[in-house]
């Protein structure tokens, strides 16, 4: 079965249905044939992210870049996306909306769950140690001990009623200066001997990680069809 168009030359549908080829058999409902003049609808949602392995983007499609649209060009586009922004799907992925908490098309940041960690360095006994052994040999202590004393005499006095004796200093006099000396100390090999003992020690756990929670993954374009 041909249809009509109703437009000068515009392609009309085709229609086609069959049957059995027996006496009582009924005839199926009507199917329309597609052409590459008469293609069938798109049944892709208008406004669905689709992902798209490339950067070229197929005709009647755009990528998701965050990029505003005409709302009276695309109306069916415009339903989906009634503020006439396309979301901007550059690094991001698409997660089912919680039960609660999440608005349709509301952004949530990475993150780890939140969790805590424990870490401790074992215990260990390293009782009593020696350090080891070297010998300083004969060593001299430093040259000191120089000095000089000041000096006078006694002088007897009988006059009048009265005898004694008083110190007369030398008027300045000092003895020669002497007294230097030094004193050679042997110390030879030898160890000493440290308790460590049973202890522990503050353990850091340093930073590790990539620039933002990911997982395994492949770089698709997300496209939307325009309608």
């Amino acid at each position: 079965l041909i249809g009509w168009s109703g437009t000068n030359g515009a392609p009309a549908p085709a229609y086609i249905r069959s049957h059995r080829d027996t006496a009582d058999a009924e005839w199926s409902e009507w199917a329309m044939l597609y052409t590459s003049l008469n293609p069938p609808p798109n049944s892709y949602p208008v406004g669905a992210a689709i992902a798209w392995p490339s950067d070229a983007t197929p005709a009647g499609y755009a990528l998701m870049q965050g990029q505003s649209f005409d709302k009276s060009a695309y109306p069916l586009l415009a339903i989906a996306y009634p503020s006439g922004i396309i979301p901007d799907m550059r690094g991001w992925t698409i997660k089912g909306k919680p039960i609660s908490g999440r608005a349709v098309l509301s952004q949530e940041m990475d993150g780890n769950k939140s969790h805590s960690h424990s870490a401790r360095a074992q215990d260990t006994d390293l009782g009593t140690k020696s350090t080891s052994s070297f010998d300083y040999g004969t060593k001299s202590t430093n040259t000191t001990g120089n000095h000089t004393h000041q000096f006078g005499g006694y002088i007897n006095s009988y006059w009048g009623d009265s005898n004694h004796t008083s110190f007369q200093p030398g008027g300045g006099a000092w003895t020669q200066a002497a007294g230097d000396h030094a004193h050679t100390v042997y110390i030879g090999g030898h160890e000493h001997t440290m308790y460590i003992g049973p202890h522990g020690h503050v353990v850091i756990v340093d930073a590790d990680g990539n620039a933002e929670t990911t997982v395994k993954n492949i770089a698709f374009n997300y496209i939307v069809r325009l309608a």
